[in-house]
């Protein structure tokens, strides 16, 4: 997690009374994420989960709450954020834009302890997602767009720091052939954008709970939302694991059949994806390192998938087919 900020009680206190909450006992930081402050928040009322939304703006903030209720009411497992006492999903506090969330028990689980029930589990519960979102009114699309990853590759490529030049001589040519080669028109809808493995939690006994952190959810393309989350549950330490990798796609495609033509450019999507998390790892992480960055979230763990894809898509060999 960031280091943003600490909250003492007395704040904590006051935000909770925001929010009609009263009985304040404790709070401890959850060290999981890459921009927010986030606490686990106990009283007499039970349990919650606080996120100080560092950087964001109001409409960001709004705009999730709204995607996270949309999908919560069609039965997609996540927790819809809390209203205050003046009927928002949020409260001002500081200057900062603060949402308080129900407490889902459970816990991430470790890439060593993934097995393809679990992995099935979460590509049923995305093809839910995608399938509840189709009819959401806010089709606006998120930040990553490609123009913006190329952009931000032209700014890691114009600071030139040594470290960098293999990555930028992988991914240069990688996007511009990306450009050419993915298919022009695909199937989009609501997508989460950032299904990783810390935004998925299970219960003590392996049973998927809650999908969480929305805050990538914007309306794009549904081949490359799960091309992005099999990719990260998929991935091993040098490889991808058939078994999870296959497990999730299958589980995903008997909710929500993919369309020929998703399943054509499946392959494209999932070099595109590896592009966009190196580069975004690259300038939100690796290049603010000892400004407050999160440690971790190494991106050559996406040069390496990157290189592991078009070796898969080379031989043919099936495995990543969708």
């Amino acid at each position: 997690m960031a280091e943003w900020r600490t909250l003492p009680a007395a704040d904590v206190r006051a935000i909770l009374e925001s929010f009609g909450i009263a009985g304040y006992r404790a709070h401890r930081p959850i060290p999981v994420g890459t921009i927010n402050t986030n606490l686990g928040v106990e009283t007499d009322q039970g349990l919650f989960f606080l996120r100080v939304n560092e950087g964001k703006s109001l409409d960001d903030v709004v705009r999730e709450a709204a995607i996270v209720a949309h999908v919560a009411a069609r039965a997609v497992p996540t927790p819809a954020p809390l209203q205050s006492t003046a009927g928002q999903p949020f409260v001002l506090w500081r200057d900062q834009i603060v949402s308080l969330f129900p407490w889902v028990p459970g816990r991430t689980l470790a890439r060593a302890d993934l097995a393809p029930e679990q992995a099935a589990a979460v590509g049923a519960a995305l093809a839910k997602l995608h399938l509840a979102g189709s009819d959401l009114s806010d089709r606006r699309p998120g930040r990553y767009e490609p123009a913006e990853i190329a952009r931000r590759l032209e700014q890691i490529a114009g600071l030139g720091p040594p470290e960098l030049a293999n990555a930028v001589a992988i991914l240069a040519p990688e996007l511009a052939r990306l450009a050419l080669e993915r298919a022009p028109e695909l199937p989009t809808g609501l997508i989460h954008g950032d299904l990783f493995i810390d935004n998925v939690l299970f219960t003590d006994d392996g049973q998927l709970a809650a999908l969480i952190d929305f805050e990538q959810a914007s309306w794009g393309r549904l081949a490359y939302d799960l091309a992005v989350t099999a990719l990260a549950f998929g991935f091993g330490r040098d490889d991808f694991r058939p078994e999870v990798f296959r497990a999730l796609v299958a589980a995903y495609a008997a909710v929500r059949p993919p369309t020929a033509e998703e399943r054509a450019a499946f392959g494209a999507e999932l070099r595109f994806a590896a592009c966009r998390f190196a580069i975004t790892r690259i300038t939100d992480v690796h290049l603010k390192q000892g400004t407050g960055a999160a440690p971790g979230k190494r991106y050559q763990r996406y040069l390496d998938r990157l290189a592991c894809i078009q070796e898969h898509l080379a031989a043919a060999d099936g495995l990543l087919a969708l």
